[in-house]
């Protein structure tokens, strides 16, 4: 099949998803090709339906600066067979961002299917929300595939739903000895700055080098601090959270204040929405600031640059294969029951 994946031309998720995606559908030997053109179909919409805030006549402007180009885009999705969106959630679902009835017809009702790290049925809240606000449910896609089968709860993936994993492996992202202890404090979070001042106050007490991250980063730049570094430090809950994913390939310890952060690394068969959650040992929950400090010290003990970074993802590997090595099975599976749809 030819399979087109639409994303986002910013660094993030959504574009590392469909990179992923790309490699995945490559080694099945299906041809694709991704386009960050994803604002071409939010542009379908008129200027009651979307949510601009510069008003009417900008949003029409806007809309004729990118005419030609938007029509172009359009003209080359008539190649393909499916279209596969790498968009967050809930902002693929949301009425005022995009149209999908619209994108469905200009699409010539092509098979539509939707990439994420997580299955919008496996969070409650979530699919309370859009409901509360009229926007789209699940059944607007054609398919669904996911990373993780556990997000606020954890379900069985059945149609039309696929977990496909993430293939980093293909990323360059492996462990490797390690030049030095290095901390990496995820971007702040703004309900959640006190934690976040606190793992400063500690690394700082321990005299242990770190790294906030703040600003803009390109995926290569990041991604060399990650391989750098001995700990990533959570700042608050994560639906899947894919710098954990992309740390603990290169060997990382993963830093949490609670075992319910990290929702999709929940190892419980059924886990609660929001509840506490089984982790393997390549997370690192302290509760507290005394804790965090104990856990340091017991780490710092016993670490070692050139083993411990391997023996980290050897942990990750043996409990999340499919989130370094993709689930290949699961996505032929999928294309190949779309395709006898199509």
């Amino acid at each position: 099949m030819k399979v087109a994946i639409v994303t986002r031309p910013q660094n993030g998720s959504p574009k590392i998803l469909a990179n992923c995606l790309q490699t995945m559908l490559s080694k099945l030997g299906h041809d694709s090709d991704t386009f960050k053109n994803i604002a071409s179909f939010r542009r379908l919409s008129n200027f009651k339906e979307v949510d601009f805030k510069y008003g009417r006549f900008l949003w029409n402007i806007h809309k004729l600066f990118h005419k030609i180009e938007d029509q172009l885009f359009f003209s080359k999705l008539s190649k393909f067979d499916v279209i596969v969106f790498s968009e967050t959630i809930p902002t693929m679902f949301m009425r005022n961002q995009y149209n999908i009835e619209k994108i469905k017809k200009i699409t010539k009702k092509k098979p539509l299917l939707l990439y994420e790290v997580y299955y919008i049925g496996n969070a409650p809240t979530v699919i309370q929300y859009l409901k509360e606000n009229n926007d789209n449910n699940e059944e607007i896609f054609d398919w669904h595939f996911s990373v993780s089968s556990t997000t606020e709860i954890k379900q069985l993936p059945q149609k039309p739903w696929s977990q496909i994993g993430l293939y980093l492996e293909g990323a360059n992202l492996k462990p490797v000895k390690k030049e030095k202890l290095l901390a990496v404090i995820d971007f702040e979070r703004e309900d959640f700055i006190e934690t976040r001042e606190m793992q400063i106050r500690v690394l700082n007490e321990l005299q242990i080098p770190y790294i906030c991250l703040e600003g803009k980063y390109e995926i290569e730049e990041i991604r060399n601090i990650y391989r750098k570094s001995t700990f990533y430090f959570m700042q608050s809950n994560e639906s899947f959270g894919l710098p954990i994913a992309e740390c603990l390939s290169c060997g990382s310890l993963i830093f949490t204040e609670d075992n319910s952060w990290p929702m999709a690394w929940r190892l419980d068969e059924r886990p609660t929405i929001h509840g506490p959650g089984i982790l393997p040992e390549c997370f690192v929950e302290y509760k507290n600031e005394e804790k965090l400090k104990e856990k340091l010290k017991e780490i710092i003990e016993n670490y070692d640059l050139n083993k411990t970074p391997f023996n980290v993802f050897d942990v990750f590997y043996k409990n999340y294969p499919t989130f370094y090595s993709g689930n290949l099975k699961a996505l032929d599976e999928s294309i190949k029951i779309i395709s006898r749809r199509n």
